[in-house]
C-alpha cells in the first residue's frame, strides 16, 4: 500500500550530493565581481535556494544579482556540474517507489534546464515522470511555486503528494503548499531549520529509510 500517490524530489542534498561544484561556482561569482568572500556559514546557505535569492541576501543589487547569476551558470556548466553523485542507496529507493505505483518527479529550484540536464547525467531520468525546475523570472522561483508546477504536470492534487528535502526552504515550500513533508538528515540542513518551517515534518537519516515513510 501507499501512503503517497506521488513523491516529489528535492536534487541537491537529497538525490545528490553536489555541494562541492556549487559552492566553486559561487565562489567564482565573488572573485568574478571583484567581492569578499564571505564565511563558510553563508557560503553553505548557498546550497538549496535560488542563485539570485542568495545574491540579494549577500547585498547585490536586481542588476549585480542578474549578473553573478550568469557567472555562476556558465562556471557551472564547464566544471560545477560534473563535482556531483547520486547518494549511495537513492538507486534502490527509486527502483522500489516506482515498482509500487508511486508517481516520481523532481522539485528543484535550479535553473530548468540545469535540472533536466543534471538528472540525465545521473542516468536518474528513467524513474521520473517529471522534472520540474525554477525559471529565470520571479514566476516559478520559490520552491513552493516548483511544487505546484509539478503537480499541475502530474495532474495530482497536493494532498496525495510529499516532498523529500534536505533543507529550510524545502521544508517551508512543503507547508506553504499543503503536502506532507520528509527532511534528509544526510543533506545540506538541519532538523530544526526544517521542523521550524514544518512542524509535521518526518525525517530520515539516510535515502533508504526514505520509502518506509512513503510506502505503508
Amino acid at each position: 500500500m501507499k501512503k503517497y500517490d506521488v513523491a516529489l524530489f528535492d536534487l541537491d542534498g537529497t538525490l545528490s550530493e553536489s555541494g562541492e561544484g556549487i559552492l566553486d561556482c559561487v565562489k567564482m561569482v565573488f572573485k568574478e565581481t571583484g567581492r569578499p568572500l564571505p564565511d563558510e556559514k553563508t557560503l553553505a546557505s548557498f546550497i538549496g535556494p535560488p542563485m539570485y535569492d542568495s545574491l540579494v541576501r549577500c547585498g547585490f543589487s536586481h542588476e549585480e544579482a542578474e549578473d553573478g547569476v550568469e557567472i555562476y551558470k556558465r562556471n557551472f556548466l564547464e566544471s560545477g556540474i560534473y563535482k556531483n553523485r547520486v547518494y549511495d542507496g537513492m538507486f534502490d529507493v527509486l527502483e522500489k517507489l516506482k515498482k509500487s505505483g508511486v508517481k516520481l518527479a523532481v522539485a528543484t529550484t535550479k535553473y530548468q534546464p540545469f535540472g533536466e540536464r543534471i538528472i540525465k547525467m545521473l542516468k536518474l531520468d528513467g524513474y521520473f515522470d517529471f522534472i520540474g525546475g525554477a525559471t529565470a523570472g520571479p514566476e516559478r522561483r520559490t520552491k513552493a511555486g516548483v511544487i505546484e508546477y509539478a503537480l499541475k504536470n502530474l495532474n495530482e492534487d497536493n494532498s496525495s503528494a510529499v516532498l523529500v528535502g534536505d533543507t529550510k526552504f524545502d521544508a517551508e515550500g512543503a507547508a506553504l503548499t499543503n503536502v506532507g513533508f520528509i527532511g534528509c538528515l544526510y543533506g545540506y540542513g538541519t532538523r530544526e531549520e526544517m521542523e521550524h518551517y514544518c512542524p509535521n515534518a518526518e525525517f530520515v537519516e539516510s535515502p533508504e529509510d526514505i520509502t518506509s515513510f512513503i510506502l505503508n
